[in-house]
């Protein structure tokens, strides 16, 4: 008897076991169950397959020539965590210490021998759901809400992880960040709505292209970032460019009129070292900054940073160059209101008057920061009743931009040309709020960069 499953796309399964009958017996099963299934005759052999691509589901015998199902398990462990594959460990074992054994490798199931059919689709169906639950509860926290790609958090995650093990393995790996052009006007003139349209377009774009082992996220406002695997600089650059002019085809609704997206890309690669992903972001957004002023619409590699191609960079490229020199904590406020978000509104609003400052920075109750509060924000509270005893929460802004203090200047000022808040936030490594940089004081660098760079002619 077979057990009755829905016609719905199955995940794959990996069978291992050093009985050739049994093996293809469980496969059959499966097959004649909808999923599609990858053999292997011990652990040695699963295991070669396993490293780069495992499927979600992994059933293996345990006593086998070359790997045990164990040292299989805790391989697969380490090499892609815990949560993303569902290991069913088969034997003719029954005891308890056998089965901590199997669970301290890491399965998460322990399937008796002999097998019999039923029980054994009925596991495997079980894994399944467990499987879909995770992904669901793993989209909520992992995904963008909007775009449905990566968030900046487990972007930089699995990236780290898999640059490691594309160096380890000498393989090239690029990092591709991406801009919309003039995405303020979008929000400003057309409204959110059709800036969220944007954002969908440009993500959806993205998503056509990457393939399954890449990773692709929204970092956050209009920019993303793509981790392609196995890739030279060169195929990024094409991939890069084939993605910009992709997007400049689609189209938006702005009213009565039909709008075009534009985007601006820099490229960076590396193949060898112990390089963190946050510093491939980085050498990536200095070529997307280069791209920019070159005049935006357009990708830029570090390589081609470094051999000067772009004759169009000129002083603007040694006003960039000059601001990465200059770091975000040298420029800063460091005078700043700091306030609970469970301070009521009526308490904060006596102390920020006091203070004599125009905002202050919020933070919860781990002291890390969660958004600010302005003079703007406070005049609105006094025309609302009964609000007084309501949190600071409830009226602050969360749409707030924060750097590490040695950010480079060249950075924050380009967020500030992007974002419409009037400063970004300095906070230290546990997330609180040292001091703001605002529009003014860059203004104020960059006119005295721009003086001494003509001088200096």
């Amino acid at each position: 008897m077979t057990i009755s499953i829905d016609p719905v796309e199955r995940p794959r399964v990996l069978v291992v076991d050093d009985h050739f009958t049994t093996r293809k017996l469980m496969t059959a099963w499966l097959e004649m169950s909808g999923y599609t299934v990858v053999q292997a005759e011990d652990g040695g052999c699963a295991w070669d397959s396993a490293k780069t691509n495992c499927p979600p589901i992994v059933v293996t015998d345990w006593n086998m020539p070359n790997m045990s199902g164990l040292e299989l398990c805790r391989s697969i462990r380490q090499q892609h965590g815990n949560d993303d594959i569902y290991v069913l460990i088969a034997t003719a074992r029954d005891t308890g210490d056998d089965l901590s054994a199997a669970m301290e490798a890491g399965a998460n199931d322990f399937l008796s021998k002999p097998i019999r059919e039923e029980e054994f689709l009925a596991r495997i169906r079980s894994a399944e759901i467990a499987l879909n639950r995770l992904q669901e509860k793993t989209a909520l926290a992992e995904l963008d809400s909007l775009t449905g790609l990566l968030n900046q958090r487990s972007f930089k995650q699995r990236a780290q992880r898999s640059c490691e093990i594309s160096i380890a393995a000498g393989n090239p790996v690029s990092c591709i960040l991406l801009d919309i052009d003039h995405f303020k006007q979008f929000n400003d003139q057309y409204g959110h709505a059709t800036g969220d349209e944007v954002l969908r377009i440009v993500s959806d774009v993205i998503s056509e292209h990457v393939r399954q082992t890449d990773h692709a996220c929204r970092l956050g406002g209009d920019e993303f970032a793509v981790l392609l695997h196995n890739v030279s600089e060169q195929d990024a650059m094409k991939f890069a460019n084939r993605i910009r002019k992709q997007i400049a085809l689609q189209s938006c609704n702005g009213g009565n009129q039909s709008l075009r997206v534009r985007t601006t890309l820099g490229v960076a690669t590396t193949n060898s070292g112990d390089l963190a992903i946050s510093s491939l972001i980085e050498q990536a957004d200095s070529a997307l900054l280069a791209a920019k002023v070159a005049g935006r619409d357009r990708a830029l590699s570090t390589s081609d940073l470094q051999r000067n191609e772009q004759g169009k960079l000129g002083q603007q490229s040694t006003l960039v160059d000059r601001l990465r020199e200059i770091h975000a904590d040298e420029v800063m406020t460091k005078t700043i209101g700091v306030f609970r978000d469970s301070e009521s509104l009526d308490d904060a609003r006596e102390l920020f008057l006091k203070s004599g400052i125009d905002c202050a920075c919020v933070v919860n109750v781990q002291s890390e920061l969660v958004g600010m509060v302005s003079e703007r924000d406070f005049m609105n509270t006094l025309t609302t009743q009964n609000t007084s005893k309501n949190p600071l929460s409830s009226v602050m802004n969360n749409n707030i931009t924060r750097f590490p203090p040695r950010t480079s200047l060249a950075v924050v000022w380009d967020s500030l040309q992007r974002n419409p808040m009037l400063r970004a936030v300095i906070v230290d490594n546990n997330g609180f709020p040292l001091g703001l940089v605002t529009r003014r004081a860059v203004l104020e660098a960059v006119h005295r960069l721009v003086q001494t760079i003509d001088s200096d002619k």
